[in-house]
């Protein structure tokens, strides 16, 4: 079922149950009206007929003349029976109208009774005549009250018939008012394909609601897609570019070694040549890799004794890179056993690792400070190089898989360290910032959660 029609139904069946109520209510009101109206006719009666058999002395001749002409006035189905106190009928007989004695009685014990028998009305009351008292009872159908309520049913029920009409058709067009910008969306959602993400949908002229601030979600959604689809792009682009450099090195070299016969060092030469560009291109493609595995949810993470984590990490470095400089700076006053963080060691490391090397090798093997210190929350670590530094347009990019600032081309690397180490550090619901003087220094800070 479409929204439109369901929200028609909807609306109807709503309107239609707060209508009903209105006009059960009129309809009860109404009801009521007629039967006290009756009742107080049939009362009117009651004592019109006890005055003309009983208190004829009671009157003036000008009353009683009154009495008589209202006396042939009956009302539908009218009958009418007097009773002395002894419940033996008086005046009037009984013919097939007999009394139940128990609502005589009640009748003398409260002076004035009345209810209803199916659509027949009854009335007693004890007349009260100089003469003696009398029981008076009459009965009678309301058939104008029983006409007037048949037809204001009729007519209740055909204005709702017709008011749920009207209001179906309105709520449809007020329905298909409403989705309007709903299918406007769709339309515009269905027409887009991988070129046309970036192109907006229009909300200009919508107004501040709901609808509008799902066309600013889907934007900014399409405008997410398209910057992935781009990243996504260049990132196959500078893949394409960064593995085919060592590959087109490492088959030249061969070609040029097979020109001709060589002596045993120039082939030495060749091969190492090659092994140097074999390894670079490992290196590439061992850091795809941990980019494409980082996408992935199952990195089982678990509490890590940040001490243990620290020096393992930066003694792995030492031993590994022999010329490599660092100067510790330990600022904070906790003690670093008692210190513990959440994630995976193996993906830290590397992050760690990563910016500590890319603070060597463009400082040129210049002493690297490393330091420590924590907040109340949070574990700082700040790796500050004293080398070739970063130009400000560059700085923004450098988290980007394959960017390599514009002075730094010229020394080798992959240009994925630091987007590989930006991107585990988020993942740990971290953060890394880096800032830069160009020529002077680079300082990127790393801050992580603390376990508490």
């Amino acid at each position: 079922m479409k929204i439109r029609t369901r929200l028609s139904l909807q609306f109807i069946g709503l309107f239609a149950i707060l209508l009903s109520i209105v006009l059960i209510a009129i309809y009860v009101v109404v009801a009521n009206h007629w039967q006290k109206n009756f009742f107080k006719q049939l009362e009117d009666r009651a004592y019109i007929v006890g005055h003309n058999y009983l208190a004829e002395d009671n009157f003036t001749f000008t009353e009683f003349q009154e009495v008589l002409r209202k006396f042939p006035r009956t009302l539908p189905k009218e009958q009418i029976r007097i009773y002395t106190l002894d419940f033996n009928p008086i005046f009037i007989a009984e013919e097939d109208l007999k009394w139940n004695k128990d609502i005589l009685q009640a009748v003398v014990d409260e002076n004035k009774v009345w209810f209803k028998q199916g659509d027949e009305y009854v009335f007693g009351v004890l007349y009260k005549d100089n003469s003696g008292n009398y029981i008076v009872m009459a009965k009678a159908v309301d058939q104008t009250g029983l006409d007037a309520l048949k037809q204001l049913r009729s007519i209740m029920l055909i204005s709702l018939l017709i008011a749920l009409f009207i209001t179906f058709m309105l709520s449809r067009l007020f329905a298909e008012s409403f989705l309007h910008p709903i299918k406007n969306i769709i339309n515009h959602v269905q027409s887009r394909n991988v070129d046309t993400l970036a192109e907006p949908l229009s909300t200009a002229e919508m107004s501040k609601d709901e609808i509008r601030s799902l066309s600013e979600a889907i934007n900014t959604l399409f405008e997410r897609l398209h910057e992935s689809f781009e990243n996504q792009k260049a990132f196959i682009a500078h893949a394409s570019h960064e593995l085919k450099t060592p590959i087109a090195a490492i088959l030249g070299t061969a070609e040029i070694a097979l020109t001709q016969d060589r002596s045993q060092k120039e082939y030495k030469e060749t091969l190492q040549s090659i092994i140097q560009d074999t390894i670079y291109t490992d290196q590439i493609i061992n850091n795809l890799l941990t980019l494409a595995k980082l996408d992935q949810n199952n990195h089982n993470f678990s509490t890590l004794d940040f001490e243990h984590f620290w020096w393992q990490t930066t003694d792995s470095l030492l031993i590994h890179h022999k010329d490599l400089k660092l100067n510790f700076v330990v600022k904070t006053a906790e003690e670093l056993h008692k210190l513990h963080i959440k994630g995976n060691q193996q993906l830290l490391s590397l992050a760690l690792s990563n910016v500590i090397l890319n603070a060597d090798k463009f400082s040129f093997n210049q002493p690297v400070d490393l330091i420590l210190d924590t907040t109340s929350t949070a574990i700082i670590i700040q790796i500050k190089d004293y080398g070739i530094g970063i130009t400000a347009e560059d700085l923004e990019k450098l988290t980007l898989p394959f960017y390599r600032s514009s002075n730094a081309l010229p020394i080798q690397g992959t240009g994925l360290g630091l987007s590989l180490a930006w991107k585990i550090i988020n993942l740990h619901h971290g953060h890394l910032i880096i800032e830069s003087q160009l020529g002077q220094y680079t300082q990127v800070t790393i801050q992580l959660p603390k376990e508490l």
